[in-house]
């Protein structure tokens, strides 16, 4: 029973910093708290790299910060509340993530910090719960969410996070007010990262964090850079040989295998649409210089797509469920040369 209680304990939380692509949202429950209309439960949806942690820190510590209760939804900073919360204290605050080394959000994790929504605020005001990410919740801790939304407490707000809604029970989606966060336009994100970062961004930095200010930011100190010519390397010493299926795969399931995913998927979605065109140009990184040559001979387009479809497949599986990494990179690799280069993969030359 220690353990379960330990579990649900507040923790620190990321600093409740809002981005200019926020706007929309912060409008949204600003006019709610105004309206005495607060909703018990949102559901704050947005891609990876848009900061909706930061965003749900803001919106915790706003709905509990002492300013707020007359006034307008904003963190004054100098509270009692706002102090308990920096210091990862706050009695009211309770945060549920995975725990180290789990990918999945247990069931007794969720139920305790849905217990704790329905009792008595220790500070006379809200108690509010966040569950991120809340499309990696185990079925048990699912129902417990529902349970909670069904038959909701007064002065309680349960927030979800998630970048996956479809990972949500519809029950569950159904039951709480959505708050999305929209990726900014390319200008936007451009010259926000441009400003950020101090210096100018390649357009391939921006498109390989699909679009996500935060995540291309954390890139942009140049390890983007060097991704980008391992994953060339690495490519071109397969395809010629230098290299072999089960050496590459040891290299890319020990450093940024999810990243290196998200580069496979715009490089091989940008050799479909080069074979579509009828090309002869180099395969390019989207927004960057020319790297592998094309192949001499056309390439079947629906099984290019098919790879696509099997890369995100892949990407998807590693963040829900434990895989034996290094052989599911193996069996994909042997499946790329297969498209690429027939013949050449290792069921080929064994035979």
């Amino acid at each position: 029973m220690a353990k379960k209680e330990e579990q649900a304990e507040p923790r620190s939380l990321p600093s409740p910093r809002l981005f200019p692509w926020h706007t929309a949202a912060i409008g949204q429950l600003r006019q709610a708290w105004t309206a005495n209309r607060l909703p018990h439960a949102i559901l704050v949806q947005g891609a990876e790299g848009l900061g909706t942690e930061s965003f749900a820190a803001w919106l915790s510590a706003a709905v509990l910060c002492e300013k707020s209760v007359d006034g307008a939804l904003e963190v004054c900073g100098a509270c009692a509340s706002c102090a308990l919360i920096k210091a990862g204290s706050h009695p009211d605050l309770h945060w549920v993530a995975p725990e180290e080394d789990k990918t999945q959000l247990s069931v007794d994790q969720v139920r305790a910090a849905c217990e704790k929504l329905s009792k008595t605020s220790f500070r006379q005001g809200y108690k509010v719960a966040i569950i991120e990410p809340a499309h990696q919740m185990t079925p048990g801790a699912a129902n417990s969410v529902l349970k909670t939304l069904e038959e909701p407490s007064k002065g309680s707000l349960l927030v979800l996070l998630t970048s996956r809604p479809s990972g949500l029970l519809p029950t569950v989606r159904s039951r709480c007010q959505k708050l999305t966060i929209t990726r900014p336009s390319t200008a936007d994100a451009m010259a926000w990262l441009q400003k950020e970062s101090g210096k100018a961004v390649s357009p391939a930095l921006l498109a390989f964090s699909g679009g996500a200010p935060l995540k291309a930011l954390a890139y942009a100190d140049g390890a983007f850079d060097s991704l980008n010519q391992h994953m060339q390397k690495s490519l071109r010493d397969l395809l010629s040989g230098d290299a072999d299926v089960t050496q590459v795969a040891a290299e890319w399931e020990k450093d940024a295998l999810i990243d290196r995913l998200v580069w496979l998927d715009l490089w091989l979605s940008s050799l479909a649409r080069t074979g579509i065109a009828g090309s002869d140009d180099r395969v390019t990184f989207p927004g960057g210089p020319a790297h592998l040559p094309s192949p001499s001979r056309p390439l079947n387009i629906s099984a290019l797509y098919s790879m696509v479809d099997r890369t995100r497949a892949l990407k998807a599986q590693l963040a829900r469920t434990a895989l034996q990494r290094e052989l599911a990179v193996e069996s994909w690799l042997i499946a790329l040369l297969e498209v690429l280069a027939p013949g050449k993969g290792p069921v080929a030359r064994a035979s």
